[in-house]
Parts: C-alpha cells; sequence; structure tokens
C-alpha cells in the first residue's frame, strides 16, 4: 500500500464468481476505509436489483459469470438509471475486451489480477462518471 489517505466510507459491491478473489478485494477494499459486500452470482436480472437497492458508489463486476454475462449486467444497470461507478474485472484485456465493456456501460476495464496499488489510488478519492 501506498501513502495517500484513502476516501473514507464509500459503499462497494464485488459480482465474482471466484468467492476467494471476491472475498479478498472486499477485505482489501475494508482494510482502506470502505465499506463492500460480495453479491451472489445468481441471474442477471438479480444482481442487477441488488446493485440498484444498494446504490453503491462503485461496483466492480466480472464480466465473466459462470454462464452470466457481466457486460449484460451493466447495460442493466445503465437502462434503469444505475449512476454507480462500474468496474469490469476480467482476465480478457485485448482492446476489443475494452471496448465491449465501454459500450456496455462499464466507466473502467480492468484486468486480473488487480493491483493493490491502482485499485488504492483509484479509491483515494470518489469516483467521478465521464
Amino acid at each position: 500500500m501506498g501513502g495517500s489517505v484513502p476516501w473514507q466510507g464509500g459503499r462497494t459491491v464485488i459480482v465474482d464468481d471466484n468467492m476467494t478473489a471476491a472475498t479478498m478485494l472486499a477485505d482489501f477494499l475494508r482494510l482502506i476505509g470502505h465499506d463492500s459486500e460480495v453479491l451472489p452470482v445468481t441471474s442477471v436480472q438479480d444482481i442487477a436489483a441488488n446493485i440498484l437497492r444498494r446504490a453503491p458508489d462503485v461496483a466492480f463486476l466480472d464480466i465473466s459469470l459462470a454462464g452470466l454475462d457481466g457486460c449484460e449486467i451493466a447495460g442493466l444497470l445503465r437502462a434503469r438509471g444505475c449512476t454507480s461507478h462500474l468496474i469490469a474485472i476480467t482476465g480478457f484485456g485485448d482492446p476489443d475486451d475494452f471496448e465491449r465493456s465501454r459500450r456496455a456501460g462499464f466507466d473502467e476495464h480492468w484486468t486480473k489480477p488487480l493491483d493493490v496499488e491502482r485499485i488504492e489510488r483509484f479509491m483515494a478519492a470518489p469516483p467521478r462518471r465521464a
């Protein structure tokens, strides 16, 4: 961890079918001062409803979720007026993947494994939607 003083109290949610990775990210976010919750991977509709109900500042969404498409979730969230900052977390890092996530409504596209210094820098200030 770097020396930045993180923005405190941001609400985050994480949707990832890799529970170990999701829990580690949630634990790290809590460590640097943010509320963080791992949401269950159920259906596109249920995940979107859970995120909308919680209205997080930031939602970390895996793109490839055990038969579900994270880009479909992002598109549904945006169609329903979600203003949360959406971050795609994925192993897919080709330029086409970045463009696909942008078109779906993601604000950021981060490839796995996630870099804790990047997370800390990003979470140092409230996110701004473009």
